[in-house]
């Protein structure tokens, strides 16, 4: 039925298999998988509710249990706890209308994530610890306060009130280019992380001090990853960058999805396990030892971590930390674990499916936004209801008609258009030029109208591409990329006509 049976990488030449990983999957008659077997004996086994909830996730090693947790669910797909056999209970609250409100953690720590009418979040059950700007923005955060330029984007983040007996204590200072995104921060050190990004808003570098981390990007996830060494010449006031690449990484990512299943570095493979949401909890060597484990909290901020700290670098789906900035990198912005909101405002605005322009998710443990612009739900009311190895988002090669993109888009799913009356799919804004490929999400016709106030790939292919899209030119164009499938267009210049 189309089920990923196994997965084989290689990050490297080496004839003994030095910096390959490998894993097979058995799912039930549904599609769910139900066990994932990797390197050094490791087998993950997950086991669901009649409706499709993961209930019980094990890891086993040598025909012993070697971690398990537990899930409880409770109405409308809210995640009441987390039974985790080492660390204890986590318990979660919500609030009638489904915002996450409160954790009490194995601890007794309690967490609090109030929220007001308009999406601003407190960390208090009174509300009081936080002052609030219009749209959004966050003045106040305890002995914390921020100011913003003329564009919403944070400038400054430092303690005291900023007036001159009390002056900036802890200053972090972030500089912005032209287009919205991050060029760099500015640490109390006086040091500097600056970045550079290529056209569709995937990161390139990050320079800090001597070193240089660089990226290579598959679609929307990074593929490749290595350092680099540089050094400031005086006599030229500039830095120089030597061409020896370091920690050379590749990044291994569950198909058509944003959840890590791997890393391969200086040929040693990892095998990286996830929890219900795709958030990474554990890290297993290719002899079956664990190396790596972490635990967040409601707004991705770390609980416990052991192991080798900061191997896994991914917070929520589509989020790489920075340990530098203590910022996460979330395509086309920057989150705040410790603000638990982005520090710059949704560049799509209201069709982000949030009041607040600088709020994350209602609920961390069932929502997720991976290009930091729309938040994204398995049970979104306004997304086709999947069941199985269906898929409601999926990844194609734009074809230069709606029809056909839609025709790609439904087969790549596994749906048939006749069970999908009433929905229709949306082009994200996400399109590449070279590959030629862009997201499409599957939605309800009547509530498109919260994705439609944003460009979508239709409009990036016509700027990019030169030609209208739904047009004999737009198909033919992409038959000459190598993009078109089915059948060639035809001799006669007759349009293709907008489908929906």
């Amino acid at each position: 039925y189309g089920e990923l049976e196994g997965f084989t990488a290689t990050g490297g030449s080496e004839a003994d298999g030095a910096g390959s990983w490998e894993s097979s999957h058995r799912h039930d008659t549904l599609g769910f998988e139900v066990e994932r077997i990797l390197p050094g004996g490791v087998v993950r086994s997950f086991a669901y509710d009649d409706i499709g909830r993961l209930v019980d996730a094990r890891i086993r090693k040598d025909s012993r249990t070697r971690h398990m947790r537990r899930y409880r669910w409770g109405v409308a797909d809210r995640l009441l706890s987390v039974e985790d056999s080492r660390r204890g209970e986590t318990r979660y609250s919500y609030t009638p209308t489904g915002q996450l409100d409160r954790a009490e953690y194995p601890d007794g720590r309690e967490q609090w994530r109030k929220s007001d009418p308009v999406g601003n979040l407190y960390p208090d059950p009174d509300m009081k610890l936080r002052r609030y700007l219009s749209g959004g923005r966050l003045e106040q955060d305890g002995e914390w306060h921020c100011e913003y330029d003329a564009d919403g984007n944070l400038t400054e983040r430092y303690l005291g009130t900023g007036k001159w007996l009390d002056g900036k204590k802890d200053r972090w200072r972030y500089r912005w280019n032209a287009d919205g995104s991050l060029a760099k921060v500015v640490r109390p050190d006086k040091r500097e992380v600056e970045f550079t990004y290529d056209a569709l808003g995937r990161r390139l570098s990050k320079s800090f001090g001597t070193t240089v981390t660089r990226w290579v990007w598959n679609g929307n996830v990074p593929l490749h990853q290595w350092k680099q060494r540089r050094e400031y010449s005086v006599m030229e006031d500039r830095w120089n960058t030597d061409t020896e690449r370091h920690d050379m990484t590749v990044w291994l990512f569950d198909e058509e999805s944003f959840v890590p299943m791997a890393m391969i570095k200086e040929g040693r493979s990892y095998s990286i396990l996830t929890d219900q949401l795709g958030t990474p909890t554990e890290a297993y060597d290719a002899d079956g030892n664990e190396v790596w484990s972490r635990m967040l909290d409601m707004d991705g901020n770390v609980i416990e971590e052991t192991g080798n700290k900061g191997m896994v670098p991914f917070l929520f789906q589509g989020q790489y930390y920075d340990r530098e900035t203590g910022l996460a990198y979330n395509r086309f912005r920057y989150y705040s674990p410790k603000m638990g909101m982005y520090v710059s405002q949704d560049p799509i605005g209201l069709a982000g499916r949030i009041l607040n322009l600088y709020g994350y998710v209602d609920d961390t443990n069932a929502w997720s936004d991976i290009f930091g612009l729309i938040k994204f739900e398995t049970n979104d009311p306004d997304l086709f209801p999947v069941t199985g190895n269906q898929q409601n988002t999926v990844t194609i090669k734009m074809q230069g008609s709606r029809g056909r993109d839609f025709t790609a888009a439904y087969k790549e799913a596994g749906i048939s258009r006749k069970s999908a009356t009433g929905y229709t799919w949306h082009h994200n804004d996400d399109f590449n030029p070279i590959t030629g490929t862009c997201t499409m999400v599957l939605v309800r016709t009547e509530g498109r109208h919260k994705y439609e106030s944003h460009t979508g790939a239709v409009k990036q292919f016509q700027d990019l591409m030169g030609h209208k899209y739904d047009t004999r030119a737009a198909v033919v164009e992409s038959q000459s990329q190598g993009w078109l499938m089915g059948r060639k267009p035809s001799e006669k210049k007759n349009s293709y006509q907008k489908t929906s």
